[in-house]
């Protein structure tokens, strides 16, 4: 038996309802057809492993416990689509702060997994959350949307956590549930009781 599984960042509920307030201005106003990102899933994705057996998943589980990093802030900024400058197949919101704090702790965690086999992709990490993939793209203007994305103002959060989450895949859209909760803290920080 296998989960589908990947490692990411929770986003805070200020975010959550800002996704919901993006789908609700934009999906009217495009002839694409979208699969947008539901509130409540909303994540950035540190490391995707895919379909994994369930004894290689508690070796995961347990490796990732070797994982340090301080509480990371973040706060999102502007947006795009990849591939860059070709038909967009997933929109995405960027980041202001936390890009390089992002691509660190995901450096560490493909580190602690790599004695298990478990190798990272072979494209550099950009940090970014997915805001919808183009089931279909239907010739719409994606500048308006673009720049309606480099004028909205979110605010900073600091993220304490880091969570390993399998992903059931469902008609209605993936369902996320959380595997393991790991606390980001300091390695420096004492953790011992006076």
């Amino acid at each position: 038996m296998s989960q589908r599984l990947f490692i990411g960042l929770p986003l805070p509920q200020t975010y959550q309802q800002g996704l919901e307030a993006l789908r609700d201005e934009w999906a009217p106003k495009l002839r694409s057809r979208l699969s947008w990102t539901r509130p409540g899933n909303w994540h950035l994705t540190l490391a995707f492993l895919g379909d994994t057996r369930s004894a290689e998943a508690e070796r995961v589980r347990q490796a990732l416990e070797a994982v340090h990093s301080a509480p990371i802030t973040l706060q999102a900024a502007g947006g795009g689509a990849f591939p860059p400058g070709k038909k967009p197949r997933v929109l995405w919101v960027g980041l202001q702060h936390g890009r390089q704090e992002s691509a660190a702790l995901a450096d560490q965690i493909w580190s602690v997994l790599a004695p298990l086999g478990i190798q990272p992709p072979g494209r550099p990490f950009r940090a970014h959350l997915t805001l919808a993939r183009v089931k279909q793209e239907r010739g719409d203007s994606w500048e308006a949307l673009f720049r309606s994305l480099g004028e909205k103002q979110w605010p900073s959060c600091q993220i304490a956590e880091f969570v390993l989450w399998q992903s059931e895949l469902t008609p209605k859209g993936p369902v996320y549930t959380a595997v393991q909760r790991y606390a980001l803290r300091d390695r420096h920080a004492s953790g011992a009781s006076p």
